[in-house]
């Protein structure tokens, strides 16, 4: 019981350490963490998005749509290292990337909820 506490307690500042403030990040390796960070919490927006675009689709539809976002996945993936291949091998190539991968995911998210949101007998929709 007494190693379970001091291993408690000797992990709980390294834990603490370990924490960024992304609000007040002023190094470089905090910058791309906060970035990458950021660019999660969107990814899994647009994973909960697409999954409702999915259920609202059935039989060949469903099948183009799987095939039009990994596509889209291979384009955003392929396009940011494009974009940021400037910086390839520096310090801040991570936040670069992580930041285009954050806006691509952004715009791709908003597409799915604005399919998911076309008001009924809209033909345009193609949801």
């Amino acid at each position: 019981m007494k190693k379970l506490i001091i291993a408690a307690l000797i992990a709980f500042p390294v834990s603490q350490a370990l924490a960024v403030d992304c609000e007040n990040a002023e190094k470089q390796l905090d910058m791309n963490q906060c970035a990458n960070t950021e660019y999660k919490v969107a990814d899994k927006e647009l994973n909960q998005t697409y999954q409702k675009a999915l259920k609202a689709t059935s039989g060949e539809q469903k099948s183009l749509l799987q095939s039009s976002q990994r596509k889209w996945i291979e384009f955003r993936d392929a396009d940011c290292k494009f974009q940021t291949f400037i910086s390839k091998g520096g310090s801040i190539n991570s936040m670069n990337l992580s930041n285009c991968l954050l806006d691509k995911t952004k715009q791709r998210t908003d597409e799915f909820k604005k399919m998911l949101d076309c008001p009924e007998g809209d033909i345009s929709c193609p949801l």
